[in-house]
């Protein structure tokens, strides 16, 4: 069982029955006590009162039966232990590449510009231990690296670009790569399309990888969650928004509609729902974070580099609503964080939450209705 704070003022009533029987004994006295005695008695039980309401404010708890995941701010009641390191894995995102497998149980799904105007995505599961199929899987970027460590996250790829190696070794992520001596034991080819679309994982081989290279699979002590959830479902109070389109490159113009029976964001992608092939449903979000950063074409191949550290601006949409946000990170290794206009933490509604760093010279091309 686990517990989190929430006013609720259970304590009030304990305290009141405590302050009534005090009551009550007083009135059972025979003798008749002085007009001073009364006063000073009835001041003491109006400041023990007082006191215990305050005690009980300051204690105030709500428990909740379950396991706590800290990737979505929802409690698994089937689940006995706690989560540990959850395991990020590149996922192709081309037209040639979908649908992807497995992605649909991702709690977290990241977004970015790769070259050529593409996308790749990055996801991210607290649980791996039930993947059937996870991929196509795809090789490093430098950026995705920086999101899986925030996370304390086992890096999952299958090759990577110069940059990319660079950060992976001055990081030093804990990371399965398809190149590496654990490759041969934790990625396997399709034979249903073709090379270099064809590369995914299953639950049994990310654990054979691990069991490969020794990695720690437990959050340090010292470990402090990304995001904040709030108890419930709360929406933000901004602008409507039923449809959400995100015109990142010529090549690819997501966009998200919402559902209002079921509170969330549906995903579309080349002029058509985007799906996870395992279940045939279309991926959704209670949440959704787009982040303005800028990009900078860094070689022949229009490689990027992403400006993730330093400030910005960006959205929050959730429950049909949109707010403007602002967005920190102080170094490589600090985790970003997202505040609102009146300058407090960013809290998300409790369920999955995809994010996107933005190209902040295109605001323009975030575009709601």
């Amino acid at each position: 069982m686990k517990k989190s704070k929430k006013g609720l003022k259970k304590g009030l009533v304990l305290a009141t029955a405590v302050v009534m029987g005090l009551s009550l004994f007083g009135c059972g006295s025979k003798e008749e006590p002085s007009t001073a005695a009364t006063t000073e008695a009835k001041a003491e039980v109006d400041v023990t009162q007082t006191d215990m309401m305050k005690s009980a404010d300051a204690i105030d708890e709500t428990f909740h039966e379950g396991i706590y995941n800290d990737l979505t701010g929802q409690w698994n009641t089937k689940r006995k232990e706690e989560y540990g390191r959850p395991l990020a894995v590149m996922i192709n995102n081309i037209e040639n590449a979908i649908p992807q497998s497995g992605i649909g149980q991702a709690d977290i799904l990241y977004e970015f510009v790769v070259e050529g105007g593409i996308t790749r995505m990055l996801a991210i599961y607290s649980d791996y231990s039930n993947l059937e199929k996870v991929g196509s899987i795809r090789s490093c970027r430098p950026y995705y690296v920086t999101t899986a460590m925030e996370y304390d996250a086992i890096y999952m790829h299958y090759g990577q670009s110069p940059q990319g190696q660079e950060e992976l070794d001055k990081t030093g992520i804990d990371h399965i790569s398809g190149l590496g001596g654990e490759g041969s034991v934790s990625f396997y080819r399709s034979s249903d399309r073709e090379a270099p679309h064809n590369v995914y994982t299953n639950s049994d081989m990310i654990k054979a990888g691990l069991d490969y290279l020794g990695c720690r699979t437990e959050h340090e002590k010292n470990f402090k969650s990304k995001f904040e959830f709030n108890e419930e479902d709360t929406a933000p109070k901004g602008e409507a928004v039923k449809k959400l389109t995100l015109n990142m490159s010529v090549y690819t113009q997501p966009w998200f509609e919402y559902d209002s029976k079921n509170k969330v964001y549906k995903r579309f992608q080349y002029g058509d729902k985007q799906i996870d092939d395992l279940t045939g449903k279309q991926l959704s979000f209670k949440n959704i974070i787009i982040q303005f950063a800028h990009y900078t074409s860094i070689d022949d191949h229009d490689r990027q580099l992403i400006d993730l550290v330093g400030s910005g601006d960006g959205y929050y949409v959730s429950d049909g609503q949109l707010i403007p946000v602002t967005w920190t990170k102080s170094d490589d290794s600090a985790v970003t964080k997202y505040y609102t206009e009146d300058g407090k933490e960013l809290k998300l509604n409790p369920g999955k939450t995809y994010v996107t760093v933005f190209e902040s010279d295109n605001k323009a091309g975030v575009v709601w209705e």
